[in-house]
Formats: structure tokens, C-alpha cells, sequence
């Protein structure tokens, strides 16, 4: 849990900054200019909430990847001592393979990428919220649903 937290002000911040500057460049305030009376409308609000849920959902499933695909660890899992292996492989040096990476990424930041409308961000909240409970059920790997969909398990390495 501590390592999401890590790795989630890793990731956070940089989308705060990136979904600032798309607000600031793709939204359009209301405005009323008194001298001719035209009534300017708020526009770009969706387009900026889209581009937004993208760009955290890409960055997010590319930073999960890359960090699992070279090493097996995310900061987060590095500063906990834990890491990501296949079910039954080895703790050598080297990463997840490109697919199993992609799976386990795919399925734990995959629903990011629809958050840009309130009834798609809850159903993508509920399912974040199963996904991370799973684990406290699942016997005896105590896996969550992107670990089974990648069948990996996350181990103590320190």
C-alpha cells in the first residue's frame, strides 16, 4: 500500500501540472462583454476533461510498464523492498516480460483512461476499488484481479 503511495505522488504530480496547462489552453471562460452584449458561453470543458483522463491514463499504464518491464519494480516497490514476478518464476535482476508487463498495467491503470465523465469515472472507481480489495480474499497467492490477469505475485525482496 505504502509503495502506491509512492509511486501515486510520482505519478500525480506531473499529471496535476499536464491537466493544468490542457485546462488553461482548451477552456473557455463565460464572459459578457457590456458595450455589445454578446454573451460569450464556457466551452471545452469535456474536451479538456478527455484529454486529461488520457494523458493521466497513458501515463500512468507507461510508467507501470516501463518500470516493471526493466526490473520488475516500480520507486514504490524499490523503496518497500518488494517486487513483481511471475507466478512459480525467479527473483533475478532483470524484468517482467514485455506481455506480462502490459497485462498487469493494462488492467490495474486501464480504467484511468475513461474517467472523463462522471458515470464512467465511478464505474472506473468501483472497479479500482474491487481490484484493490481482491487481494484480501484471494487465497492463498493473496493476488489482485491484475496480478491474475498477469498471473504475477508480488514478493519481499529485502
Amino acid at each position: 500500500m505504502v509503495a502506491r503511495i509512492i509511486d501515486g505522488v510520482i505519478v500525480y504530480v506531473p499529471f496535476l501540472i499536464i491537466s493544468a496547462i490542457i485546462t488553461a489552453v482548451v477552456v473557455t471562460n463565460a464572459g459578457y462583454d457590456a458595450e455589445t452584449g454578446v454573451v460569450t458561453l464556457e466551452s471545452g470543458v469535456f474536451l479538456a476533461a478527455l484529454l486529461s483522463a488520457l494523458v493521466g491514463g497513458v501515463g500512468m499504464i507507461a510508467y507501470e510498464f516501463l518500470m516493471l518491464r526493466q526490473r520488475g519494480q516500480t520507486f514504490g516497490k524499490m523503496a518497500m523492498g518488494i517486487k513483481v514476478v511471475q507466478v512459480g518464476g525467479t527473483l533475478g535482476p532483470e524484468g517482467l516480460p514485455q506481455d506480462v508487463a502490459a497485462k498487469r498495467a493494462g488492467v490495474l491503470f486501464g480504467p484511468q483512461l475513461i474517467r472523463f465523465n462522471l458515470l464512467l469515472s465511478l464505474i472506473a472507481g468501483i472497479f479500482a476499488l474491487v481490484n484493490a480489495l481482491w487481494l484480501l480474499w484471494d487465497k492463498p497467492l493473496s493476488q489482485a484481479l491484475h496480478d491474475k490477469v498477469a498471473k504475477t505475485i508480488v514478493v519481499k525482496v529485502k
